[in-house]
């Protein structure tokens, strides 16, 4: 029996099987969404720290300094906010499926890259006698699609080592998690906003209808109004919406790959293409691991290995 030919799709073959526009397959920085779109604007970012630090009545919006990382994710999908108030660092990493114990490691290192740019740009001397000053840090998650059985706080040495007394613990990042607020201030908001939108999908699909039910029930409930007025937030949603789809229909293109070459070198090679399409569309690599059912080294493996060349059918 002749070999089947495979035919391996280029990402803009896929955008253009799925219907999806190219300027949505680019590889997105955290500003693509509407967690970082919202926060970043400074009037906003002033709301969020004052639903953490409500006793500080005193900070205004020029006291706040943003040192969100850029690309520190490597394309992935969680979306992270940094900033400085005073003496405080505060990190946030919002969580849009479930809350995984892994946000632990990813914090870790995204403080460790935050201090090692703020040591850089103010020009401390690590290496020196005199005790260099560093902000405090306050990590948080933000988990607005899990409403129970949620801890109020999670332990890299209790999680990882299983170390209960924290004066055991050699090294500790401590995490305060966040499914709720106080009604009304822009955590809650938030959190209703994506709630509603999750709703809106399981009624409508990934569509346009589902994202302009959102915004106008947001509006109605008085959520987010005055931002969800603004005209570019349909154009972040609708590519959120986009990215879904293309993980859906990838999914769906590595199983039918794996039963057509029927044999487990096909199935890897057919796992690879989806991959790379994936990851060049700006989806995480733990997103593409679990589409395809294995780990993130193997994806990380497959995305170092040389491109096949097409074959055409």
């Amino acid at each position: 029996m002749a070999e089947k030919k495979r035919i391996v799709m280029t990402p803009k073959q896929m955008a253009e099987a799925v219907l999806i526009p190219l300027d949505h397959q680019v590889n997105r920085n955290s500003k693509d969404s509407v967690f970082c779109d919202l926060f970043s604007d400074p009037e906003y970012l002033l709301l969020l720290y004052q639903a953490l630090h409500p006793e500080d009545e005193l900070t205004g919006t020029v006291d706040i300094t943003l040192v969100t990382l850029e690309n520190i994710m490597l394309r992935s999908q969680y979306n992270d906010l940094g900033f400085i108030v005073g003496n405080r660092l505060l990190i946030l990493i919002e969580e849009q499926t479930i809350l995984t114990i892994n946000i632990l490691i990813r914090l870790l290192m995204y403080l460790g890259e935050t201090y090692r740019r703020y040591i850089s740009n103010n020009d401390l001397d690590v290496y020196g006698i005199k005790k260099i000053e560093l902000p405090k840090p306050e990590l948080y998650v933000i988990c607005p699609r899990e409403k129970e059985n949620l801890p109020e706080e999670i332990s890299l040495s209790k999680e990882f080592f299983g170390i209960e007394d924290p004066k055991e613990a050699f090294v500790d990042v401590r995490v305060k998690v966040i499914h709720d607020s106080k009604q009304g201030d822009i955590i809650n908001q938030y959190i209703i906003f994506c709630r509603v939108f999750d709703e809106q999908v399981k009624l409508y699909g990934r569509t346009e209808k589902a994202v302009k039910e959102t915004i106008r029930i947001c509006k109605d409930r008085d959520v987010l109004k005055d931002y969800l007025a603004k005209e570019e937030v349909s154009t972040i949603m609708f590519g959120y919406l986009d990215k879904e789809k293309l993980v859906e229909i990838s999914q769906r293109k590595m199983r039918e790959e794996a039963h057509d070459e029927g044999c487990a070198e096909g199935r890897t090679e057919g796992q690879k293409s989806m991959a790379r399409i994936l990851y060049n569309s700006g989806v995480s690599l733990e997103t593409i691991a679990l589409s395809a059912g294995v780990s993130v080294d193997i994806v990380k493996q497959w995305l170092s290995s040389p491109d096949p060349e097409p074959v055409a059918g």
